[in-house]
């Protein structure tokens, strides 16, 4: 079983020099790689002769490389079988010899962490490619040049020891970190990420042991109960048991907001380069650092709250988020051929509080922790859930209107969100069991096995606007 460990580092003066003299390397090493392998590329035949796709310039047939993802090298391994070809990432691995012969500089990086560096990049190249098929919107963008601001770490694969609370990095030597958390036994140190951060340097230790299996996925035959989490911006989730979980809006309260625009209004105060505009910028960096540990420990302690309920399955809804905080599009008057005001700038204090509550986040924890758990994480297509009456199943827009919910054909009245929690459970009972043609039938209404699971007292408060049974049997009388 693999996990992580993260610890705070405490590195000397000049260890710390040395690590961002490594990341500034790196990243230029990074650019390089990545430059050459675009070089490469420009470089087809085309027509009947070699050229440079983005200059038409002429290409010589011998460095030129026609592949998708081609690198300057000897493309052709020495092996007696065939000649078997490199792809880039091992060509311009094994130039790293010849990279630290004309520039002397590099020598002194751990020559796992240069191999490391050109690994990052061979990932984010799979990542392109494999999500050229997934939906517009979902899949990774195409590897971009790294500026100081993204390209904060870098990673060892081997020579990694720990002591107590000291850590050998080779290259660095022996440092001393934050022992917050003991390492189990039996467990062997497979690799490790430095990183940097508003407050200091970070590393993240990642150990095995292969005599932990990993999680076994339960099987939906053995689902019986579900519990359905709407994701909101007033409340953070809403629950098919009726119950909601606040959202503390880190970042996006009064007190914060007007913070964040007195720190940042300093730094533009300041002259551009100034070490007082640098150290104004690293106390707004610091406040942002601080919003988001807030908003990890929250979203960790409300997942936790999630898993612990007994149900064998959590069903959420698979957002498309980047597609919900696209941009708005313009509109424009036909006669005059200006713009006209398209809510963009409304838009963008609901894009601000998306980014605030950080849902991608939180599903991600509540799928590790349900897995640790034993439990099932059902993705739900979000399509009428919260349009769609949970009584008698009738979908129109006019239903909703804020947080109520109102059928215009039953008159069903609840919590819009809860309301949407509940069709979410219903759906994912209706992937679980097969039977959506079954739950069509019924009106999309509650079947039986949709039993309502709880494990808090409910007692016996109704929904506003609906009649308990006493209130029926009175109106029946």
């Amino acid at each position: 079983m693999l996990t992580n460990y993260v610890y705070k580092l405490r590195p000397k003066t000049t260890q710390a020099i040395k690590m961002s003299n490594w990341v500034d390397m790196l990243r230029s090493h990074y650019n390089w790689c990545l430059n050459d392998r675009l070089t490469q590329y420009a470089q087809q035949f085309i027509l009947g002769e070699y050229c440079d796709v983005r200059t038409k310039a002429e290409a010589c047939p011998m460095t030129c490389f026609v592949s998708k993802n081609g690198a300057t090298g000897e493309p052709w391994k020495d092996s007696e079988q065939k000649n078997p070809r490199r792809v880039a990432g091992d060509i311009q691995i094994t130039s790293l010899p010849e990279l630290k012969k004309a520039r002397p500089w590099y020598a002194g990086i751990d020559s796992t962490v240069l191999q490391q560096n050109v690994k990052r990049l061979d990932i984010a190249y799979k990542n392109f490619f494999d999500s050229v098929a997934c939906p517009k919107g979902m899949g990774r963008g195409f590897p971009k040049f790294k500026n100081r601001s993204n390209f904060t770490s870098f990673t060892y694969a081997m020579g990694v020891k720990v002591q107590g609370n000291k850590i050998y990095l080779p290259k660095l030597g022996w440092m001393r970190f934050h022992d917050s958390r003991l390492i189990p036994d039996g467990f062997k140190i497979k690799a490790a990420t430095i990183r940097k951060r508003q407050d200091g340097w970070y590393v993240s230790i990642r150990i095995e042991d292969k005599a932990v299996p990993d999680y076994i996925a339960r099987p939906l035959t053995d689902i019986k109960t579900i519990i359905g989490c709407d994701l909101g911006i007033t409340k953070l989730v809403h629950l098919s048991d009726n119950h909601q979980i606040g959202n503390p809006k880190f970042l996006t309260n009064k007190k914060t907001k007007r913070v964040l625009k007195i720190r940042q209004r300093r730094v533009n105060q300041k002259v551009k380069g100034s070490n007082n505009r640098k150290k104004a910028a690293k106390k707004v960096g610091k406040l942002h650092k601080k919003i988001a540990d807030k908003r990890q420990s929250y979203q960790w302690y409300v997942a936790n709250k999630i898993v612990s309920i007994k149900v064998n399955a959590i069903a959420v809804e698979d957002l498309n988020i980047s597609a919900m905080k696209r941009r708005c599009q313009p509109k424009v008057d036909e006669e005059t051929g200006r713009f006209l005001k398209n809510g963009q700038s409304r838009k963008r204090g609901l894009n601000r509080s998306i980014s605030d509550a950080s849902w991608s986040d939180l599903i991600l924890k509540i799928e590790y922790l349900a897995e640790k758990h034993g439990k099932v994480v059902i993705k739900i297509n979000p399509k009428h859930t919260s349009l769609k009456c949970q009584n008698c199943g009738h979908v129109d827009a006019s239903n909703r209107d804020g947080e109520k919910f109102i059928c215009t054909h039953c008159g069903y009245m609840s919590h819009a969100d809860i309301n949407a929690a509940k069709n979410i459970r219903d759906r994912a009972f209706s992937i679980v069991l097969g039977d959506s043609k079954e739950l069509e039938s019924q009106g999309s209404k509650r079947p039986k096995y949709c039993k309502e699971i709880s494990t808090r007292p409910r007692g016996k408060r109704v929904e506003p606007g609906n009649l308990c049974k006493q209130d029926i049997k009175a109106v029946m009388s």
